[in-house]
């Protein structure tokens, strides 16, 4: 069986807020960030153990091309849930009240 990718409500706003930003800085950036992002989580459903677990049940794999960011999930049995779509350049004690 096959997981599937869900959003947690913050990580899905995070990842929408990053896509505009983009896209404001220049035209069509978002939508190369939104194509890595994807191509992000088809490593992770490709072989989701493989990424370092960071707390419990939670992995981080970092993004190859926009590679400030982390997409940081946890493993369901049905699902992978995306936690986070973070920027290390951010407050790491927002990210750290997630992962908790």
């Amino acid at each position: 069986m096959r997981r599937r990718i869900i959003f947690d409500t913050e990580a899905r706003r995070e990842f929408e807020d990053a896509v505009v930003w983009y896209n404001r800085q220049q035209p069509g950036l978002g939508d190369r960030f939104e194509a890595e992002i994807h191509a992000t989580f088809l490593r992770i459903l490709a072989n989701p153990e493989k990424y370092r677990s960071v707390s419990h049940n939670i992995r981080q794999v970092k993004v190859e091309i926009f590679n400030k960011y982390s997409v940081y999930f946890r493993l369901e049995r049905d699902f992978i849930g995306i936690v986070s779509v973070f920027h290390g350049a951010r407050n790491p004690e927002e990210l750290h009240r997630r992962l908790k």
